[in-house]
This record gives C-alpha cells, structure tokens and sequence, in this order.
C-alpha cells in the first residue's frame, strides 16, 4: 500500500526551481551541458502536484547572465513568485537590477563550487563583499552554491556583507564523509547559531546519496536553526556536465528520475511531524528570506 502524501501548509514555498524554455530562449553556445526543456507550464503542473503555491525561480548556468527566460516566468507568475538571478557585478547597472527588482528578483546565485578551480578561495574574499556593494540597496539575497570545505574560507566575511545568505544543498557535503567529519560544517552550523541573515536550502539531496549520516546533518540543521531552513525541489532535477551524453556537452540530457512526494515525507519524518516547524520551512522561513509581503 502506498504511504499517504503529506499535505503541505497553505501558501508553501519551493524555493529553488529553473526553467529552460529553448522554443523561446536559446541556450548559450557555451553552456557545459543541454537539458531537456522544461518551462513555466510545465514548472507549475508539477508544483500544482504537490501542493505549492509559489516558487523561486532560480536562473540556470546554461543561461549565464542571460536573465530573458526568468524575466518571462515572473511576469506571467504575476507576484506569485521570486527570482535569484547570474550577474556581473562589474558590467550591470543600476537601472537593470531595478528592472529585475520590479518583476520580482530577490537575490543572485554565485557559483564557488564549479568554478572553485578558477577562483581561489582568496579571490572570493573580494568577489563576494562586491557582490554585496552591488545588492544592498535593493536588500537582496546572497545565494551560494558551495562545496563545503569551502564555507570555511567564506565563513569569516559572511557576517560582513550586511545581506541574507542563503547556501545551496545543506551546504554541499562532498562524497565519502560523514558531513560532520567535514572541513566547513562547525563553520556552517555557527553561521546560522550567530547570523539570522544566514539560511540554508533543504535540498538537492538526491545529489548527496553517497554522504553517510546525511540524517544526522539535516537534523541538526533543523535543530539549530528552525527559523533559517527553507525547502526545495530543485526541479527539473539537472545532471550537469558530468552526465553529457558521450561526454558531448550539446547533447540533449535527460533529468534525473527523483521521487519529490518521498522527499517531502522524508522531510516531515526529519521535522517529526512538528506542525509549527512544517511551517516555518515551507512558508515563514521563505516569505522572510525571499522578502515576499503579499497575502495568499
């Protein structure tokens, strides 16, 4: 017999979706890979599946600084939803981060992980607080998506950039390793114990499978900082470069097969079917970081 779904909370938040619309917007010639399409319909007849009532729209690195896709979906989302989108801090201007601000984007994403080998751990230092000069009129968000080492090199400037920072995929254990065994997660955990500005992503787990005592790290998570929590689908659930077909990155990909329903059991199981918690995770906690106000 299958195990009932888990009713979400009105007004529940999945706070980490793309879309790729190439009957509309091409991919760069450049991208490291080619996903299956998967735009805004299809997008929200999936959220409509599981009880979401909005979503955060999170740019896709086959788009680089491309924001025309996204721009799309917030306004036909007509304030249902945010944006987080690729910039560079050295070229765009004021008057474009005004216009994404008007349709509804709310932070960036910065990619350490991929691009670890060409950008040290030292060049973020100043990478990051750039990015901050550049956000902090318009009180946007931070997004990182990090391995975790590599919170421990960012960790001492993050309470200096005066912005929410949010990190990718509970912070990116690698592979092998318990995640408490691993350089960055004390500095990840008091993070969030000493910044309320910092929140972390319950999500991407599928991509973890090979991390031991992965349960043990979510709880603690839950445990230390219930307000600065908030969950994810990730969909259309991506492979990356690693799984071009043929190693040829203009190849078409297939998404990765992933049981969201199951994942969103599993997360009220780690919650312990704590109502007020559920809560915080799917609508508080993102309507508080995506600094969204307008009533469901």
């Amino acid at each position: 017999m299958a195990e009932q779904r888990i009713a979400l909370p009105k007004g529940a938040w999945d706070s980490h979706v793309h879309i790729i619309d190439e009957d509309h917007w091409k991919i760069n010639d450049d991208a490291p890979f080619h996903p299956k399409q998967a735009n805004l319909d299809q997008l929200l007849a999936f959220e409509r599946s599981i009880g979401i009532d909005h979503v955060c729209i999170v740019a896709m690195s086959v788009y680089m600084t491309d924001s025309a896709c996204n721009f799309d979906g917030l306004r036909r989302l007509r304030g249902k939803g945010c944006g987080v989108a690729i910039i560079d801090p050295d070229t765009v201007t004021d008057e474009e981060l005004d216009e994404m601000h008007s349709v509804g984007f709310r932070g960036v994403r910065i990619n350490l992980r991929t691009r670890s080998q060409s950008y040290g751990s030292e060049v973020w230092r100043e990478v990051l607080p750039k990015y901050a000069a550049r956000l902090k009129r318009l009180d946007w968000v931070i997004q990182i998506f990090v391995s975790m080492d590599q919170i421990t090199h960012i960790a001492p400037i993050v309470p200096s950039l005066g912005l929410r920072v949010v990190f990718d995929h509970v912070g990116h254990p690698e592979a092998g390793r318990s995640p408490m065994a691993q350089p960055g997660c004390n500095e990840l955990y008091q993070l969030l114990v000493q910044n309320r500005n910092v929140y972390v992503k319950l999500s991407g787990l599928y991509r973890l499978i090979d991390v031991p005592d992965l349960d043990a790290h979510v709880r603690k998570l839950l445990q230390i900082a219930p307000d600065q929590i908030v969950w994810a689908s990730d969909w259309p659930h991506t492979g990356g470069p690693e799984l071009n077909p043929g190693g040829d990155p203009k190849a078409i990909q297939d998404f990765l097969v992933v049981d969201i329903p199951e994942f969103i059991r599993q997360c009220a199981e780690w919650c312990k079917g704590d109502e007020e918690l559920l809560h915080k995770i799917w609508v508080e906690n993102p309507r508080r970081l995506w600094d969204y106000h307008e009533m469901d």
